[in-house]
């Protein structure tokens, strides 16, 4: 989370990033209402007709001919430099799925805060930064909460015993918000073995959230029922699970392995300054680890931030791009970084999750 929430500059949008807003805005609205279509959406692909440029692809006459472009990689759509804003290689849509997780990713980087489903968890760190440093274990507490798999399904009883253990009522209310009530639906999920959220059966298959990136992480072929009796069950929204709760195991996992190789580490340092701060023999390196699907996308999420933002990376902190993600990407780093412009390839250093401890050798005992 740190403070990636808070860096997203509307003013600076141009019109292929305004474009996609648009289209993925709408649509969400779309599918919650497909008795009208929305102002956004049609005026999203007014944009994509005035963007398309390719002499091998027609630009849609109607909604139904976007929707069928939208299915395809976006390096189909006839969009110039699409792969700036959008992974060249992801459609919009995908059926009986609705918005891909690419699709959810961008919608996360460029809309505010406020909008985000997530808005819950990024009021939680607004409310603890407003109450200055005595907060910080509170927070800690919290995002370690949150992150546990144990903690992603859960009785409203117990969700409420650790809320109430908060002395601010905000506090336990913004925790309770990060839940949606599951009850009715529970006999329809089964337990997802690595993060523990509801996996629901889609295409053929049981899936974990949209991106199911769990699929490749844990085994699952003996799926196991949810039981908590007659009890209110509440369950991670789907952008805790993926924005706070997915990445939160890597961090966590990383800060116990790195524990017990004897570094000092603190989670979530300055109230969410960077991801893990790590100390050894009076030095210390920052660690903020960066949980994006596609390599591309990372890098255009740091090629659109102000380099006032950036600043706090140079010489103090290495982006750590987890072990699966790098599993599932070959070459992801190199991928990444290869698309950094300036101002953001003066200032971001990436490395794997598997070079992190021969990086903290190098950096802390040097």
């Amino acid at each position: 989370m740190n403070q990636d929430l808070e860096n997203v500059n509307d003013n600076s949008m141009d019109d292929t990033r305004n474009m996609l807003l648009l289209l993925v805005r709408g649509i969400a609205a779309w599918q919650n209402n497909y008795s009208r279509i929305p102002d956004e959406l049609y005026e999203g692909m007014m944009r994509f007709i005035a963007l398309s440029a390719s002499p091998h692809t027609k630009p849609p006459v109607d909604i139904h001919q976007l929707i069928r472009l939208l299915h395809k990689p976006s390096n189909e759509w006839g969009i110039p430099n699409i792969q700036n804003y959008y992974p060249e290689n992801a459609p919009l849509l995908e059926e009986f799925i609705g918005l891909t997780a690419e699709a959810d990713e961008f919608l996360n980087m460029y809309i505010s805060p406020q909008d985000a489903e997530q808005q819950c968890m990024f009021n939680i760190l607004k409310f603890c930064r407003q109450k200055g440093t005595e907060l910080q274990q509170d927070y800690v507490k919290i995002r370690t909460f949150l992150s546990n798999s144990r903690n992603a399904v859960l009785t409203f009883y117990d969700l409420s015993t650790f809320a109430a253990e908060f002395r601010h009522a905000e506090l336990t209310e913004l925790i309770h918000q990060c839940y949606e009530d599951v009850t009715e639906s529970l006999v329809n999920y089964r337990i997802c073995p690595h993060c523990g959220w509801t996996m629901e059966y889609k295409k053929d298959q049981w899936r974990c959230n949209k991106e199911d990136i769990c699929h490749w992480l844990a085994d699952m072929e003996n799926l196991k029922t949810f039981d908590f009796g007659s009890n209110r069950v509440k369950r991670l929204r789907p952008g805790i699970q993926r924005y706070v709760l997915l990445p939160g195991i890597s961090e966590i996992r990383i800060a116990e392995r790195l524990l017990r190789r004897g570094y000092e580490v603190e989670l979530y340092p300055n109230l969410d300054e960077y991801d893990l701060s790590v100390r050894k023999n009076d030095r210390l390196i920052y660690l903020d680890v960066k949980d994006f699907r596609d390599p591309s996308t990372l890098a255009n999420f740091f090629n659109s931030q102000s380099a006032s933002y950036l600043e706090k990376y140079h010489e103090k902190c290495y982006i750590v791009v987890p072990k699966y993600r790098n599993d599932r990407y070959p070459m992801y780093v190199d991928r990444s970084m290869n698309r950094l412009i300036e101002p953001a390839k003066d200032f971001i250093r990436m490395i794997t999750e598997k070079e992190l401890n021969v990086m903290l050798k190098e950096a802390l005992y040097g």
